[in-house]
């Protein structure tokens, strides 16, 4: 885990195996007052100057395309840049990724008969 200012940066590819029951709903807290649940598992949780955080992964996850500008600052991209050819050719092979993570974990949790 690698903390930069006030945020983090953590990175953790593939799958999670989790039972049902480690799913915990969350909501954010924004002023709004109309805050959406969404869905996600803890990885992990610690304290740092009397905060308590966890990290917790999606069960649903977004996925954004970002783009550095001149200033090295990442930036959501563009809604024009969704049509390049190598970003519609990453965004394929990340759920082609995705998809046989899931398939390695239907299979491994019928060869151990969790199913």
């Amino acid at each position: 885990m690698h903390f930069v200012e006030s945020g983090f940066c953590y990175t953790a590819r593939g799958g999670f195996c989790f039972p049902e029951d480690a799913i915990q709903e969350f909501h954010d807290s924004g002023d709004g007052g109309d805050s959406v649940p969404f869905e996600g598992v803890e990885i992990c949780c610690f304290n740092l100057d009397g905060a308590h955080y966890m990290i917790y992964t999606p069960v649903d996850p977004l996925l954004f395309v970002a783009v550095k500008d001149k200033d090295g600052v990442l930036r959501i991209a563009e809604d024009e840049l969704m049509d390049d050819p190598a970003v519609v050719g990453a965004i394929d092979e990340e759920t082609e990724f995705t998809a046989l993570v899931e398939e390695e974990e239907a299979l491994l949790e019928s060869v151990l008969g969790e199913r």
